[in-house]
C-alpha cells in the first residue's frame, strides 16, 4: 500500500489539497515514481517538497509576483517561476506526465474568453500524449453558489478542445486530517472537485492547441455563469 505522508515528525506535509484527493490524483490517474509532474497555481508552496519528496520530478509556476516571492523564501531549494498563462510558458512541449491547476488568477474570471481558454490550451500543449490536466476547485460551504466556477463552467471552458472530460466531488471524511486542522483552526473546511482533461494520444503543437481554443469562441459566446454575466456587465456600463 502506498501511503501519501511519512510518519516521521521531520517529514514535509501540506495542508493544500486532502490526501484522499490527491491519492486519487496520483494512484488514480497512474502516474509512477519518477513520472514529471506541473504544479500551476503554487499556494503555499508546501505541495512542490511533498511532491518532490515522493520521487516524482517537480515543476511549479504561478501568475502572481507575490506567490512566487513568498514560496522562494520558503523554500529556496526549488525553482518556482512567474509566467503569463495566456502568454508563451517557461516549460517543453508534451514533456509531464500530470498537470495539477489551482489558485491561478487567470481562471477568476470569464472561463469562455480567449484569455482563459489560450492559459488552457498553453497548458495542455505541455502534456505528454495521454496525460493528465486536473483542476482542483475549493468548494466554501459558506460562499455563495454564484461566487466560484461550477462543473458546468469548466465543463463549457473546456468542450473545444479534444480528449476526454471528467469532474469527481469529494467530501472531507470525519476523521480526515484535514477536518482535525480545521477543527483546531489550521484550515477552513471546504469540499472539494476536480476537473480531469485527458490528451488525446497523439502529440498535438501549442499552435493546434491554442487554434482549438480560438474556435471555440464561436461556439461559447456569452458568459460561463452568472458571477461573470454580472461582472461584465459593469465593465460594460463603465
Amino acid at each position: 500500500m502506498v501511503r501519501l505522508y511519512q510518519p516521521s515528525s521531520n517529514a514535509i506535509t501540506h495542508r493544500s489539497i486532502p490526501n484522499r484527493l490527491l491519492k486519487h490524483v496520483l494512484i488514480g490517474h497512474g502516474i509512477r515514481f519518477g513520472g514529471r509532474i506541473l504544479v500551476a497555481g503554487c499556494g503555499d508552496g508546501e505541495l512542490i517538497p511533498f511532491l518532490d519528496g515522493l520521487a516524482y520530478n517537480v515543476d511549479a509556476i504561478d501568475d502572481s509576483t507575490d506567490v512566487i516571492d513568498d514560496v522562494r523564501q520558503r523554500f529556496p531549494q526549488f525553482d518556482f517561476q512567474l509566467t503569463r498563462f495566456d502568454e508563451s510558458l517557461p516549460v517543453s512541449n508534451n514533456e509531464f506526465d500530470l498537470i495539477i491547476v489551482q489558485d491561478l488568477s487567470v481562471y477568476r474570471n470569464n472561463l469562455l474568453d480567449l484569455r482563459t481558454r489560450t492559459a488552457t490550451a498553453n497548458l495542455l500543449s505541455c502534456l505528454k500524449p495521454g496525460g493528465d490536466l486536473v483542476f482542483v476547485r475549493k468548494e466554501d460551504a459558506s460562499a455563495s453558489p454564484d461566487s466560484v466556477h461550477g462543473p458546468a463552467c469548466w465543463k463549457r471552458h473546456l468542450a473545444c478542445f479534444p480528449g476526454q472530460f471528467e469532474t469527481l466531488s469529494y467530501r472531507e471524511l470525519l476523521f480526515e486530517r484535514a477536518n482535525w486542522d480545521w477543527l483546531f483552526g489550521a484550515r477552513d473546511h471546504s469540499n472539494y472537485f476536480t476537473v480531469t482533461f485527458q490528451s488525446p494520444p497523439e502529440k498535438l503543437h501549442r499552435n493546434f492547441w491554442r487554434d482549438f481554443g480560438r474556435r471555440g469562441l464561436m461556439t461559447g459566446q456569452g458568459s460561463c455563469c452568472q458571477i461573470n454575466s454580472a461582472t461584465e456587465g459593469i465593465r460594460r456600463a463603465a
